[in-house]
C-alpha cells in the first residue's frame, strides 16, 4: 500500500490529491485526469509544465538545472516545472491558463466539400404490425416478427442482435404489436422499439486526432447535425507526437490499457455532451464511424501498437472494421455498430481516407494537393487518374506544440500576427478577441512570416543581430523577439519567438515541403493546380504567410483554400452514407503510398528545405 505524505490542492480545479512524495507533480496530476500541458509527454524536455506553488509545508526541492534554463526569473515568483517537482507535504499548486489544456477552437466545417444528395445509412428505421400469436399458429415472436419483415419490406434472411431478442417479449405486447425495427444493412435488426412509427435513428461520427478529438451527432435519416463537441486528446500528457504515446506503451504491461481507456473515456463524454445538448437518449445512437491516424486507430480498438515505430512500419490491420459498441466500450446504444475506416500504411490513417471523401480530390481533375497539417502531417497528391500520399513527421509546430509561448487554438490564442517594416511595431488579432495567451499555429506562423517580410529573419533562419528595437533581445534560448510585453498580457511573461521556435517552424515546413516535392516528382513533375489546406493547422493558416516562409513546393498556385476539418467531415458522409464506405475502401486500395524514410532524397530535400523565404528551397 502506498503511503500518503500529504495533499496537494490543485487549482483552479480545487482537487486534492493524496502525494507519496515520489510521484512528480506533473505524473499525480495525469493519474487523475487534470489537464497539464506537457508536449514531450513528461520527459523533461519542453518546459511547457508550468506550475505555481503557492504554499508549501512540507520540504520544496531546490530547483534542478533545467527549470533553472527554462524558468529563469520566474523563479522568484514560484514557479516551477510539474515534471521535476516532488512535493511531499501539504501543498496548494496553481496551474496557470498557458499551461492548461482547456477550452480549444476546432474547425467542424470548410469549403470545397462535398456534400450528400440522397444518403444510404446504415441503419433504417421500419414500421411492422406483427400478428398476435394464436393457438392454431405455433410460430415464436422472433419468427412472426421477421416474417412481417419479409412480407411489408421485402427484407430476407434477417437475423437478430442477441440483446434484441431478450426486448421482442415486451416490445410485441406494448402496442397491439405495432413495432418499428431498426435494421442495420438490411440484415441484421439491431433495435426494437414499441410504435407505429419509427423514432430518432442517430449516429455519432468521431475524428481521433493525434491533439484533439470531435464528435458529431447526426440524425442518420435526415442527415440533420444536432450536435459537435470537441475535445483535447487526453493522451497528450504522455507526449504530444505518436511515437512518444508508442514508446509510452513499450514502457511496461497496462500502458497500452491506459492509453485506451482515456481516449474512450473521451468519446464517451462527447456522447454524454452531445446527447445532452440535443437532448436526446444515447440509447438511440445505433451507429458511430471513427477516423484517425494509424497510431491513434490502434490505441482506440487497444491494438499493440510498437511495430508502427519500427521499420517497416507495419500495421496490425490495414481494412475496414465492424466492432460492436458494448464490445468496444463505447456507450451508445449496446447493440450499435462502431465502423472504422480502412488505414493505407503505418502513418497514413484512416483521417487521410476521409480527407479524400470530403474533398473528392479523388474525382477532380485538376492535380490538387491536399495537405492535413496537424502533429502527423499526411499529404496527398492526385486527381482522378490516380492519388499518391505520403506522412511527415511535421510535430507539433502546426498547432502551436514545442513552440516556447505556444497554445492551442483557444480563446486568446494569437492567430495572425501583422509587424510594421522600419518601425517594427507589431499588432495582432486573437481568437474571440479575448486577451492574448500565446500563439496557435497560425499565429507562429504568421508572426515568422512577418519577420522574414520585414527583414528580422534571414533565410536561414537566423535573427538579424544589427536590430535596433528594444524587442529584441538575448534571452535563455538565443536571440527572441518579443511580440506582446507581459504589460499586454494576463500572463506573468511576455509573448515572444525564440530562435529554437523558428528552428521548430523551419523543422516542420522543411519536411512538409520535401514530402510534397517528393509526391510531386513521382507524378512525373507535372504541375500543381491547387492546394486543400485541411486540419486546424491548416484551414486557420493564412495561405499568404505559408507560402511567405516557403511551405509549398515550388511553382504552386497562390490560392491555396483551407477547408477546415476535412477528416472529421469524411466520417460524417461514411457515417450516412454507406456507399461512401465502400468507396473509402476503393481508394484505400488504388491510393500509392511513398515511404519517406526510403527515400534517398528525402533529407536532401528536408535540408534545403528549411530555407526561410517564398522560394522555400536553397541550392546545397
Amino acid at each position: 500500500m502506498v503511503e500518503i505524505m500529504g495533499t496537494i490542492r490543485f487549482e483552479p480545479w480545487g482537487r486534492e490529491i493524496g502525494t507519496d512524495g515520489q510521484s512528480s507533480l506533473l505524473r499525480l496530476a495525469r493519474h487523475h485526469g487534470l489537464p497539464i500541458r506537457a508536449v514531450c509527454g513528461g520527459k523533461k524536455r519542453c518546459g511547457t509544465c508550468r506550475v505555481i506553488v503557492e504554499k508549501c509545508e512540507g520540504r520544496l526541492p531546490s530547483p534542478s538545472p533545467l527549470e533553472r534554463e527554462v524558468l529563469g526569473d520566474l523563479l522568484k515568483q514560484n514557479y516551477r516545472l510539474a515534471c521535476e517537482t516532488v512535493i511531499s507535504g501539504d501543498a496548494v499548486v496553481r496551474v496557470p491558463r498557458e499551461s492548461r489544456d482547456e477550452e480549444q477552437v476546432i474547425l467542424s466545417t470548410g469549403a470545397r466539400l462535398v456534400r450528400p444528395r440522397k444518403p444510404r445509412p446504415p441503419v433504417r428505421g421500419y414500421a411492422v404490425k406483427v400478428p398476435a400469436p394464436r393457438l392454431t399458429d405455433l410460430a415464436a415472436d422472433r419468427e412472426r416478427l421477421l416474417s412481417a419483415l419479409r412480407e411489408v419490406h421485402g427484407l430476407k434472411r434477417t437475423r437478430l442482435d442477441p440483446l434484441v431478442l431478450k426486448k421482442i417479449p415486451a416490445v410485441l405486447r406494448s402496442q397491439e404489436g405495432h413495432v418499428a425495427v431498426y435494421v442495420r444493412g438490411l440484415r441484421e435488426v439491431v433495435d426494437l422499439r414499441p410504435g407505429s412509427a419509427p423514432g430518432p435513428c442517430l449516429g455519432m461520427a468521431f475524428d481521433v486526432g493525434t491533439t484533439t478529438v470531435v464528435g458529431y451527432l447526426l440524425d442518420l435519416a435526415s442527415g440533420m447535425q444536432l450536435s459537435v463537441q470537441t475535445a483535447s486528446n487526453p493522451q497528450a500528457p504522455f507526449g504530444a507526437d505518436v511515437i512518444s504515446r508508442i514508446s509510452h506503451c513499450r514502457e511496461s504491461n497496462g500502458r497500452l490499457a491506459e492509453l485506451q481507456e482515456l481516449v474512450l473515456n473521451c468519446l464517451n463524454e462527447l456522447v454524454a455532451a452531445a446527447c445532452a445538448e440535443a437532448q436526446v437518449s444515447p440509447e438511440y445512437i445505433l451507429e458511430a464511424v471513427c477516423v484517425g491516424n494509424t497510431a491513434m486507430h490502434h490505441l482506440l480498438l487497444g491494438l499493440d501498437p510498437t511495430h508502427l515505430a519500427l521499420a517497416p512500419y507495419p500495421p496490425v490491420l490495414q481494412g475496414a472494421l465492424d466492432i460492436k459498441a458494448r464490445d468496444l466500450g463505447l456507450r451508445i446504444s449496446e447493440t450499435g455498430t462502431v465502423h472504422l475506416l480502412p488505414l493505407k500504411a503505418g502513418f497514413v490513417g484512416s483521417d487521410a481516407m476521409a480527407c479524400i471523401l470530403a474533398t473528392g480530390i479523388h474525382q477532380r481533375a485538376p492535380l490538387t494537393l491536399l495537405m492535413d497539417l496537424g502533429t502527423n502531417g499526411e499529404l496527398v497528391l492526385g486527381n482522378r487518374e490516380g492519388l499518391i500520399c505520403c506522412s511527415t513527421a511535421a510535430g507539433p509546430a502546426f498547432e502551436g506544440g514545442h513552440i516556447r509561448c505556444g497554445v492551442r487554438a483557444r480563446p486568446g490564442a494569437i492567430d495572425r500576427v501583422q509587424i510594421e517594416p522600419g518601425t517594427l511595431e507589431v499588432s495582432f488579432s486573437t481568437i474571440r478577441g479575448k486577451a492574448p495567451v500565446g500563439l496557435c499555429g497560425s499565429g507562429v506562423i504568421s508572426a515568422v512570416a512577418e519577420l522574414v517580410r520585414a527583414g528580422v529573419l534571414g533565410g536561414m533562419g537566423g535573427f538579424n543581430q544589427d536590430l535596433d528595437t528594444a524587442g529584441f533581445r538575448k534571452g535563455t534560448e538565443g536571440w527572441e523577439f518579443v511580440l506582446v510585453p507581459s504589460s499586454e498580457t494576463p500572463q506573468p511573461h511576455d509573448i515572444i519567438l525564440t530562435q529554437k521556435d523558428i528552428s521548430e517552424v523551419q523543422m516542420a515546413k522543411a519536411a512538409i515541403r520535401a514530402g510534397a516535392i517528393l509526391l510531386q516528382e513521382a507524378r512525373g513533375g507535372v504541375p500543381i493546380e491547387q492546394i486543400l489546406l485541411a486540419g486546424a493547422g491548416g484551414s486557420y493558416m493564412d495561405p499568404a504567410d505559408a507560402r511567405e516562409i516557403g511551405l509549398f513546393p515550388p511553382d504552386t498556385p497562390v490560392d491555396a483554400v483551407g477547408v477546415g476539418n476535412a477528416a472529421g467531415y469524411g466520417a460524417c458522409l461514411a457515417l450516412l452514407d454507406e456507399r461512401k464506405r465502400r468507396e473509402a475502401l476503393k481508394v484505400a486500395r488504388s491510393t500509392g503510398y511513398l515511404e519517406l524514410a526510403a527515400e534517398p532524397r528525402f533529407q536532401e530535400l528536408f535540408v534545403s528545405s528549411m530555407f526561410l523565404g517564398r522560394d522555400g528551397g536553397m541550392d546545397l
